[in-house]
């Protein structure tokens, strides 16, 4: 009789921490997964031993075979961050295991990371009070930097380090009827990408969801640790991580509810930013010297156009916050950098 799924977890999981010296007890899981859940998104298992009340190991698993290719993405970034940043690794993000198949299904196994989640502050009572929230954006700011920095890498003779901005553009204007006002935006946008990525001499290693609900608080040294690595990439624009934090944090603060009045809230809230937020948020990361920072308004409408159109490019189909990120792009038009 074959063994089950959780059986061949175990077997593989316990073969590969008594290797490290880990636990050697049988090992008792937890099952992470929602009715809410995106069907791309992976089934997280956490695996327990003995008596303890943290998991010793997390596993990740596809809902569709087929998305495999996203545990690989991580797996192998995970392995280049800890490879580029030494033991300081072990302070921002998930130490990989293996990247494994059971029963012809993708298994991604990795350390957990202890401490509160910032899922929960995904409600207005947290992002609608500014000085809650320039805390939250120093930290994040700070700890952003500092990986960025850990990374960062001379971009090498004859290295293509295309952002592929024009594709999404394409693929953006394809989804999406444009006002004549935004696909002017959205060339000029297209226009600033590929300038500014063409004057970087180095490339970092970007997270590519860098938002709260990927952060957890260590309890232990109270620092931010990141998770969810399967849309990382080089980059030598870190402009995805920098802004999507804000523009993710704005829209957590909107009631549920149509995509316009949603988008309108967030923009609103956004600008209300400007004054204390987006300031103290873009001074705690810095300046780049050797990578590129987009203006607010561009990087901000980077994030709208990539978020947008990220499902139909990696997954074929369209996702209900699609249009959500596309009527965001529509106010942020309107934006002006503060002087």
């Amino acid at each position: 009789m074959l063994p089950t799924f959780v059986d061949a977890l175990s077997i593989s999981a316990r073969s590969l921490l008594e290797r490290d010296g880990i636990l050697s007890s049988p090992l008792y899981w937890t099952i992470l997964a929602n009715g809410d859940a995106d069907f791309h998104d992976n089934l997280i298992f956490f695996g327990f031993h003995a008596e303890q009340s943290d998991p010793v190991l997390v596993a990740k698993v596809p809902r569709l075979v087929e998305n495999g290719w996203m545990l690989k993405t991580e797996y192998d970034h995970l392995i280049e961050l800890w490879s580029c940043m030494g033991e300081p690794a072990a302070q921002y993000i998930p130490k990989p295991y293996s990247l494994t198949t059971l029963q012809e299904r993708p298994v991604l196994m990795i350390s957990y990371v202890p401490g509160e989640s910032l899922t929960r502050l995904s409600r207005r009572s947290f992002w609608g009070h500014p000085g809650q929230v320039v805390a939250l954006a120093r930290d994040a700011a700070r700890s952003l930097r500092a990986l960025n920095d850990l990374t960062e890498s001379p971009i090498q003779e004859r290295e293509s380090l295309d952002p592929e901005f024009q594709k999404k553009a394409d693929k953006f204007r394809e989804l999406f009827q444009l006002a004549p006002m935004e696909d002017r935006a959205l060339a000029d946008l297209t226009a600033t990408v590929n300038g500014m990525a063409a004057t970087a001499t180095h490339k970092v290693l970007i997270q590519g969801d860098f938002w709260h609900g990927n952060m957890i608080r260590d309890e232990a040294r109270g620092k931010l640790m990141f998770i969810d690595w399967q849309f990382a990439r080089w980059s030598p624009d870190v402009s995805m991580d920098v802004y999507f934090f804000l523009l993710a944090g704005a829209l957590s603060a909107t009631e549920n509810g149509s995509v316009e009045p949603r988008a309108k809230e967030a923009f609103d809230l956004l600008v209300s930013w400007r004054a204390n937020v987006i300031p103290e948020y873009l001074s705690a990361y810095g300046e780049p010297e050797r990578y590129v920072l987009l203006p607010q308004r561009e990087g901000m409408l980077m994030c709208c156009v990539e978020k947008a159109v990220r499902s139909a490019l990696e997954f074929g189909y369209s996702h209900a916050d699609d249009r959500l990120w596309r009527s965001l792009f529509a106010e942020l038009v309107r934006w002006e950098d503060a002087e």
